[in-house]
């Protein structure tokens, strides 16, 4: 058996680069340029999206030391607030002792005269009693 290569052969081999060529230019290269694109584009979209995680991981950032120096500022804010309250406490309870001590010598001096003022009536008085006793004891 012997393989003579015949026109077909030849027919066959030139249908089927005609084929490939055909194929390349209408349907092989518009994929791969449409598959280039897309790769591309994945590619942009994969470094716009890495840019903008950058960015909020930034932004966050930001925003967390913002939070940390409001609430360092609002503690210093409550202990000046808190410190000041305790001033103002001991303030107000030191002027009403002094306010309750100067009262209370008042009072001791008022409760002093008014002893003194009762002293000297009792010894008015005494001796008018002691002269009515002496009458009613000689009559």
């Amino acid at each position: 058996m012997n393989i003579i290569p015949d026109a077909t052969v030849l027919v066959t081999f030139a249908i089927v680069w005609i084929l490939v060529l055909v194929l390349s230019r209408v349907f092989f290269k518009p994929m791969g340029r449409v598959l280039g694109e897309r790769a591309a584009r994945l590619e942009k979209a994969k470094t716009e999206t890495e840019t903008a995680l950058a960015g909020c991981e930034e932004d966050l950032r930001k925003i967390e030391e913002r939070l940390r120096e409001a609430r360092a500022a609002s503690d210093a804010l409550w202990e000046q607030a808190e410190t000041q309250a305790l001033k103002e406490k001991s303030r107000l309870i030191q002027d009403i002792q002094t306010e309750t001590r100067a009262q209370l010598e008042k009072a001791r001096q008022e409760l002093e005269r008014e002893v003194e003022r009762l002293k000297k009536e009792l010894d008015a008085r005494s001796g008018e009693l002691s002269e009515d006793i002496e009458r009613r004891v000689m009559n």
